[in-house]
Order: C-alpha cells, then sequence, then structure tokens
C-alpha cells in the first residue's frame, strides 16, 4: 500500500517518536510500527492502520 495516507500516518508516529521512514509505503518496517503501536495502546493488534489505530497515532498519550 501506497499514498499520502500512509505517509501522514507515517509521519505521525515518527513525531511520536517511533522509529520508522517516511515514505509513503507501507512495508513491513511500517507493519512492525503499527503492530508494536497497537500492543502498546492495548488496541487489537493486525497491523492494519484502521480508524482506533489511526485515532491513537494522534489522541493517545505519548509513552
Amino acid at each position: 500500500m501506497r499514498g499520502d495516507d500512509v505517509r501522514t500516518w507515517q509521519a505521525r508516529m515518527k513525531a511520536r517518536g517511533w522509529s520508522i521512514a517516511v515514505d509513503g509505503a507501507y512495508g513491513p518496517a511500517s507493519e512492525e510500527v503499527c503492530r508494536a503501536f497497537q500492543r502498546e495502546k492495548g488496541l487489537g493488534v493486525d497491523g492494519v492502520v484502521g480508524p482506533a489505530t489511526w485515532r491513537a497515532a494522534w489522541d493517545a498519550p505519548v509513552t
């Protein structure tokens, strides 16, 4: 998956302190960051940036 939404999410995760490339491509490294973030925030861990994961990227406290 590629695109502006991916780039926006990657940039947000980088701003939150995650080590992630902001290249607009959702590959294995992005999926791993997604899964780790989901675990950290107590979300369902599926590696997909769905509505809850997207919202948490902006609303959840940085830990």
